[in-house]
C-alpha cells in the first residue's frame, strides 16, 4: 500500500469519516430513545407512611448497535392496530405516575421501518469491518468506486437518520412536557386525588356500593359509615388527619368517583346516599 497521498485518497478517507458520523449520530439517537422512552414513580404505604420508588430504562451506555436497534423495536416502535399491555402494578402501589414513549406506525409501514434498520446495521458493520479491501490509494478507479460505495451507503441510511433524530426530537419535546406538568399545581392536586382514590377507606367504600345497594342502585351513606366503622374504626376516627375532611359525605364527593345526593324525607330532614360513578 502507497503512503502516498492523493486527491481521491484524501476524499475517500474524508467520505468514509463522513459516514461513520453519521452511524455514530444514529446510535446516540438511539441509545437516547431506548433509556429515556419508559419512566414511572411508585408510592406505596407501608406501615401508613409513604414511600416513593423510580423505575427508569436500563442503562444503554454499553448496548452494542445491534442491541439499541432490538429494544428500539421491541420498546418504542408498536404497531398502530395492535392492542397495547396494561401497566402492571405492584401490589402494594397506591397510586404510579408514568411516563411512556411509543412511535405507532401502520404495520406496513413498521415492518419496513424493521428492514431498514437492519439495512443500517449490517451498512455500519460493513463499513467498519470489510472497508479495507476497498482501500487502493495508489488505483484511481478503486477509489472512485469506494466514493460510490460510501456516497450510496449514506444516501441509504439518511432516512433512517431524518427519522431517529425527529423521534429524538419529539421525545425530548415530550419530557420538557412531563417535567413541566410534574412541576404545576395541577399535577400536585392529580397526585392528592389519585392517593385518596387509592386509599383503604375509598376502596371499602366502593366494595360497600357494590355490594350494599337499593334496587335503584344508591347505597345509604349511614350504611357505609357504619361498615366502615366495624372495618376501619380508626381510619373513620381520624378522617380529617388522614384525609383532609371532615364527614364521610365530603370525603365521597372529594374523590371524584361518586354520586352523591340528599333524598328528603317525610319528617323534613333528609338521608344522604351514594352510587359510584357511571364512568368508574
Amino acid at each position: 500500500m502507497s503512503p502516498d497521498r492523493t486527491p481521491a485518497s484524501d476524499e475517500v478517507l474524508r467520505r468514509v469519516g463522513r459516514n461513520l458520523v453519521t452511524f455514530q449520530l444514529i446510535e446516540s439517537f438511539l441509545k437516547f430513545l431506548v433509556a429515556n422512552s419508559k419512566f414511572s414513580q411508585i408510592v406505596e404505604y407501608e406501615d401508613g407512611s409513604p414511600r416513593e420508588k423510580s423505575d427508569e430504562g436500563n442503562s444503554t451506555a454499553r448496548s452494542m448497535l445491534g442491541e439499541l436497534v432490538r429494544k428500539y423495536v421491541a420498546d418504542v416502535l408498536v404497531d398502530a392496530g395492535a392492542e397495547l399491555p396494561e401497566s402492571e402494578l405492584p401490589i402494594k402501589a397506591v397510586c404510579r405516575a408514568g411516563f411512556t414513549f411509543r412511535v405507532e406506525c401502520e404495520r406496513d409501514a413498521l415492518e419496513s421501518l424493521r428492514v431498514d434498520l437492519k439495512r443500517m446495521t449490517e451498512a455500519r458493520n460493513e463499513l467498519v469491518h470489510h472497508f479495507l479491501p476497498r482501500w487502493k490509494p495508489e488505483d484511481e478507479d478503486a477509489m472512485n468506486e469506494a466514493m460510490a460505495y460510501l456516497d450510496a451507503q449514506r444516501e441509504m441510511v439518511l432516512p433512517m437518520f431524518d427519522h431517529l433524530r425527529a423521534t429524538a426530537l419529539g421525545l425530548q419535546q415530550s419530557r420538557q412536557w412531563m417535567a413541566d406538568y410534574f412541576a404545576s399545581p395541577e399535577s400536585a392536586r392529580d397526585m392528592e386525588l389519585m392517593l385518596l382514590q387509592g386509599s383503604s377507606l375509598v376502596r371499602l367504600l366502593c366494595d360497600i356500593a357494590g355490594q350494599v345497594q337499593r334496587a335503584d342502585g344508591w347505597t345509604y351513606v349511614a350504611t357505609a359509615g357504619q361498615v366502615a366503622a366495624r372495618e376501619m374504626p380508626d381510619n373513620l376516627r381520624d378522617l380529617k388527619v388522614r384525609y383532609g375532611f371532615s364527614t364521610l359525605k365530603k370525603l365521597l364527593i372529594g374523590s371524584e368517583l361518586f354520586e352523591v345526593m340528599d333524598e328528603p324525607l317525610e319528617n323534613g330532614g333528609f338521608r344522604t346516599l351514594y352510587r359510584l360513578k357511571a364512568r368508574q
